[in-house]
């Protein structure tokens, strides 16, 4: 008997709902959940089996649209004082988990917004496209649509995945959750995978001009990004000055500099640009670190040692990492 999920951890709960979704097999799951593939013949088999069927009641479902559904906060069945507590401790339950909620789930409340996003997200990426064809629109909340679009964009199904990014971004944008401007940054950019720059161009400055739950100097950070992607330094210049106008203390307008500087072969003051990019780093979460550092520590190299980017750094849109958008998301206030 290895340790049994520990329901009470965000992480682990989203874990079991994608596990739920994926299997309509409750014995299974119960086995899963106590990490024992012989649970059924131990003195809790109807404790595990209980989670794993309420499990399965919420499971996210492509054919109502990934929707988790809510529960009633769900007891398990009875465990005497005196029992062995299913924890695995080997201790008595009066003496291990009877009144405290710590290495396994004693009731199974409704997952919170952050647990669904992390379920349905992981699920959506797992489903092939035909699958993915078969969800009602009209059932799909705002992160399961950007989900999706993103997938369909892996899948190469581009136009598809534009058509349906297009809508969201159309919409109110009420979640709070969504890191809307980095899907605003992957809207345009898809648009020019397609070979639409104008339509993308377009989008972004109609953005600049009416913003909705981004700040202008966000869009202004995309729009000198977008620009330099099309190699348009000129106005890729106006507009990382006016990203740094709006956040002097951002990364990756600073990043963004630098690349600028390094095109024209400014190597000190391209070297200084990307020194401070690394330095504003410091408040960042580890993961948005990592994802900086990935940018900022080749090229600063190359500015030393007086080389130019090579053909990998030369696009300045951050890609696949959503951190990406946080750097600018956290700073927006």
């Amino acid at each position: 008997m290895g340790t049994p999920k520990d329901l009470n951890n965000p992480d682990v709960y989203a874990e079991a709902l994608y596990h739920a979704a994926m299997t309509d097999d409750a014995k299974a799951l119960a086995c899963w959940l106590a990490d024992d593939p012989e649970a059924e013949a131990g003195p809790f088999w109807k404790w595990y089996l209980h989670f794993a069927e309420r499990l399965l009641d919420m499971a996210p479902d492509p054919e109502h649209g990934f929707v988790v559904r809510d529960r009633r906060t769900s007891q398990p069945p009875r465990i005497g004082r005196n029992d062995i507590c299913p924890c695995g401790s080997g201790k008595k339950y009066k003496q291990c988990h009877l009144n405290q909620e710590g290495n396994v789930a004693w009731k199974l409340g409704s997952p919170t917004p952050a647990i669904r996003a992390v379920a349905t997200s992981r699920l959506i990426h797992d489903c092939p496209p035909q699958v993915l064809d078969r969800v009602p629109r009209g059932k799909a909340s705002d992160m399961v649509l950007t989900e999706m679009a993103a997938t369909y964009h892996g899948h190469g199904r581009l136009d598809e995945a534009i058509t349906l990014l297009s809508g969201v971004l159309a919409g109110n944008r009420e979640d709070p959750y969504l890191l809307w401007d980095y899907w605003i940054a992957r809207h345009a950019e898809w648009l020019v995978d397609a070979e639409r720059e104008k339509d993308g161009e377009k989008f972004l400055l109609d953005e600049y001009d009416q913003p909705r739950k981004v700040t202008r100097w966000q869009v202004a950070q995309k729009l000198a990004a977008f620009y330099i992607d099309l190699g348009d330094t000129e106005n890729a210049n106006i507009w990382v000055d006016t990203a740094m106008e709006g956040n002097p203390e951002n990364p990756f307008n600073h990043y963004l500099k630098g690349m600028l500087l390094h095109y024209v072969e400014s190597w000190d003051e391209a070297a200084a640009a990307y020194e401070r990019a690394e330095q504003l780093m410091t408040g960042f979460r580890e993961e948005e670190k990592r994802y900086m550092n990935e940018l900022v520590t080749d090229s600063l190299a190359r500015a030393k040692n007086h080389q130019p980017l090579d053909d990998g750094q030369e696009e300045a849109t951050p890609t696949g990492n959503p951190a990406g958008a946080e750097l600018g998301q956290d700073q927006a206030s």
